[in-house]
């Protein structure tokens, strides 16, 4: 790389990329980038014996025109460089930077060079030290040689080894199949793929990270893993950078950079020799050199560097020394905090990705000053202790990862982890059935953003208070509220197994807890296509509640009972349960209520003929758009039309599906009526159109981990292709059929039809045996494979 400020200037831009071609052939070759008319002058000005060989035009983000890229030639250099790609950003979830990147260039350009080397590359050092943002550098850089992207996964928050392979095949986009081990579903999704992986903060689960890390570059050929830790994973193959301090130039312009964000007028060159003797006393750690420059604001450099001489450790340049020092460093500014910022800030270590306002006047106040927390935040984040950041709409606040340990330490050092972990719970407990009660009354737009930026917390909770068994019954209690948060978001396996915990931990549980997970547990299990189990889960939940007197509940369990039965064509006990719910319903007077049991059991009127169904649907839609409820009216709909779809009526179908498109307000919604409205298509022989939405139905459910409607639009894709590639859609019938069975799943009318008639015709065209085979192929198909498969064809 040649910089140059002014390339009008042609002999001084000729002499840079001299210099440039002569460290890349001292380097054994590389590539170097030209742009603008300067670069024809300097193409002369090169060492003897090298002629330089243009690759083609690369454009860069920033850059009007693209830079022309050249190859130096000659006796010795590398000529086995990677082809040049980037027309298009390849996929990547890297979080966007919003400060300036200093220093680390040459480590940058070595880590890079190991990655070509090998599989595992271990970025080592102490913590604060700028391990985070030099990966997330290197991983931009990478880009456009990866052809599946790179992709970023932050493991500070995992305090369950267990979860380590889901999290990362979360962040991957990649998805859970029904029954197999998670880390088996994340190296089938890495098999056929080239990408770079960036497992950061593994230092607190080193050990099962290296595990993982293992499986990955053993098994997954063009996968590339870069980590961070504070120590190395110890496995073989794995390369391990050790990243030092800051260099005293960078140091100084980190500080000059950060103390400007602070006070705009702070000017670096004036006060110099002092801002270097604070980099040096810091040792050159980047964190600490941030928190340092951000007292700026309030205080002289000369007062800074008179403080700082008083608090920080001598020591050596080791990694221990280093901790020792940030240390120091943040004892400095606890120390200059007044009593209740100290408590304040000691207790708000203990929320996971960070904290409202309301919550952490829960947890950090205790009296419950809403305006004195407030007060205490704004002071913190401007002592840099506590970052504070939009979220949507709302303003959240949070520790970076060595000022929450730290903070954390103190608490402890102050025996108040208990207490504050009781709180914690409890705050948290409150919230989860506030969202449970506006689930159930009717929730805003703005829910389930509400509900999930606040999962971690709800997870730390429920560690403490229940697998801790600090407090079992406000674990249960917990778990209850928050299955309609975890159904939403598609994380069906994680809360069926909290549910499963809660009732066989042989807890005391009150009739409208139990009552509560039981009713959870039902529609979780009725999303997994798991029917038995949900009508088991059901009845019981409809005793509970009636022993608890809650009549909402009541009827919310009894028309998830009619609607099982109906699907089963027991329409005497499933009339029997709709009339009894729809009655509770109508009783409270919730236009809401009302409108969702009936649409629930809309079918159980079946056996008084179809005009009965209809009447109900009918009515559940009208109130519904009565209510302005347009998610709610498009379920509806969709029920509706799902239901005159299953009795042949596709036509009609297609117009109440069609009618919901509109209102669909989020992706899970539309994900369910695209799937109908593909099997309606499929049934009237509208095959375009029924394409089209069976990618989108797929796409949808893939995103959603919704497996019972991946499976399903994946056959309706078999039944789609088989005409021009009957091979292919035997695979990939063989896939669905066999999933469908593993679920419990049976198929109705059309879709039941439509698959008779798709073996049929495979028959037709293929032998007996051959059809065999390529049906046992489909059914070994990784859930990734079926769908690049489905969405291929």
């Amino acid at each position: 790389h040649a910089g140059v400020t002014d390339e009008r200037d042609g002999d001084y831009f000729g002499s840079a990329v001299n210099r440039a071609a002569r460290l890349v052939c001292a380097g054994h070759g590389g590539q170097i980038l030209l742009s603008g008319d300067a670069a024809d002058q300097a193409l002369g000005s090169l060492p003897s014996g090298i002629t330089l060989h243009r690759l083609g035009s690369l454009p860069l983000r920033g850059l009007e025109e693209p830079e022309r890229v050249y190859q130096p030639v000659g006796s010795g250099l590398r000529s086995d460089f990677k082809p040049l790609r980037a027309l298009e950003t390849p996929p990547n979830n890297l979080p966007r930077q919003t400060t300036s990147f200093v220093g680390r260039h040459d480590d940058l350009a070595h880590i890079e060079a190991l990655l070509d080397e090998c599989s595992l590359v271990t970025v080592v050092g102490a913590g604060g030290i700028g391990k985070t943002r030099l990966a997330l550098e290197v991983a931009a850089a990478r880009l456009n040689d990866e052809r599946d992207g790179a992709w970023f996964v932050d493991l500070s928050s995992i305090g369950d080894a267990s979860l380590i392979s889901s999290t990362i095949l979360s962040a991957l986009g990649g998805e859970r199949s029904p029954e197999a081990d998670p880390l088996a579903d994340l190296l089938s999704y890495l098999h056929k793929r080239e990408l770079l992986l960036v497992l950061d903060n593994s230092e607190h689960l080193v050990s099962e990270v290296a595990a993982i890390a293992t499986q990955i570059i053993g098994r997954c050929a063009h996968v590339t893993v870069l980590a961070t830790s504070r120590s190395p994973l110890d496995i073989a193959g794995e390369r391990v950078y050790r990243l030092s301090s800051l260099d005293p130039a960078s140091a100084m312009q980190l500080f000059g950079d950060r103390a400007r964000a602070a006070n705009p007028s702070f000017r670096v060159e004036l006060k110099a020799s002092i801002v270097e003797e604070i980099c040096n006393r810091l040792d050159g750690i980047a964190l600490a050199i941030e928190l340092a420059a951000a007292r700026v604001r309030t205080m002289s450099v000369e007062n800074l560097a008179s403080h700082l001489e008083l608090r920080l450790l001598a020591g050596g340049r080791d990694r221990r020394q280093r901790q020792q020092t940030m240390r120091a460093l943040i004892d400095w500014s606890y120390d200059l905090l007044s009593d209740d910022e100290r408590d304040a800030l000691r207790r708000a270590s203990v929320f996971a990705h960070g904290f409202t306002l309301t919550s952490g006047t829960g947890v950090c106040a205790v009296d419950g000053d809403e305006w004195g927390v407030l007060e205490l935040l704004t002071s913190l984040v401007d002592k840099s202790l506590v970052v504070a950041e939009l979220h949507g709409d709302d303003q959240r606040y949070r520790l970076l990862a060595p000022i929450r340990e730290y903070a954390y330490d103190k608490l402890t050092e102050a025996a108040e982890v208990f207490e504050t972990m009781r709180r914690h719970a409890a705050v948290f407990g409150a919230f989860a059935q506030d969202v449970y009660d506006e689930w159930d009354r009717g929730p805003a737009v703005s829910w389930l953003a509400r509900s999930e930026v606040e999962l971690s917390n709800f997870r730390v909770a429920l560690r403490w208070a229940f697998d801790e068994a600090n407090d079992r019954k406000l674990g249960a209690r917990i778990v209850a509220d928050t299955t309609v948060i975890f159904l939403r978001l598609g994380l069906l396996d994680e809360s069926i197994a909290y549910c499963r915990r809660v009732l066989e931990a042989g807890l005391p549980l009150v009739p409208e807890v139990e009552a509560r997970v039981r009713y959870g547990l039902s529609m979780l299990y009725s999303n997994r296509g798991a029917n038995k189990e949900c009508l088991d889960e059901a009845l019981v939940a409809v005793a509970l509640y009636r022993e608890a007197s809650d009549s909402r509940g009541l009827a919310r369990a009894l028309s998830q009972i009619s609607s099982r039965y109906a699907h089963q064509s027991r329409y005497d006990e499933a009339k029997a349960a709709a009339n009894e719910a729809l009655r509770l319903a109508r009783d409270s007077r919730d236009a809401r209520l009302i409108a969702d049991v009936l649409r629930r059991c809309a079918e159980a009127f079946a056996g008084d003929g179809a005009e009965q169904v209809r009447a109900a649907f009918s009515e559940s839609v009208a109130l519904f758009r009565t209510l302005g409820r347009d998610d709610d009216t498009a379920r509806a709909l969709n029920w509706w039309g799902s239901w005159e779809l299953q009795i042949g009526e596709y036509r009609a179908a297609a117009e109440r599906l069609m009618e919901a498109i509109p209102l669909a307000g989020s992706d899970t919604s539309l994900m369910f009526l695209t799937n109908d409205i593909t099997s309606c298509f499929l049934a009237i022989g509208d095959r375009e159109r029924a394409a089209a939405f069976a990618r989108q139905s797929l796409v949808l459910a893939t995103q959603a981990r919704h497996d019972i409607l991946t499976f399903l639009s994946i056959a309706y894709l078999g039944m789609l292709a088989h005409e021009r590639d009957p091979r292919a859609a035997a695979r990939l019938i063989g896939y669905a059929q066999e999933r469908l069975r593993a679920a419990g799943w049976k198929l109705v009318a059309p879709d039941n039809t439509l698959a008779a008639d798709l073996h049929g015709a495979l028959r037709a065209k293929l032998k007996e045996s051959e059809l065999d085979r390529l049906l046992g192929e489909g059914a070994v198909l990784s859930n990734n494979q079926a769908v690049a498969e489905a969405l291929s064809a």
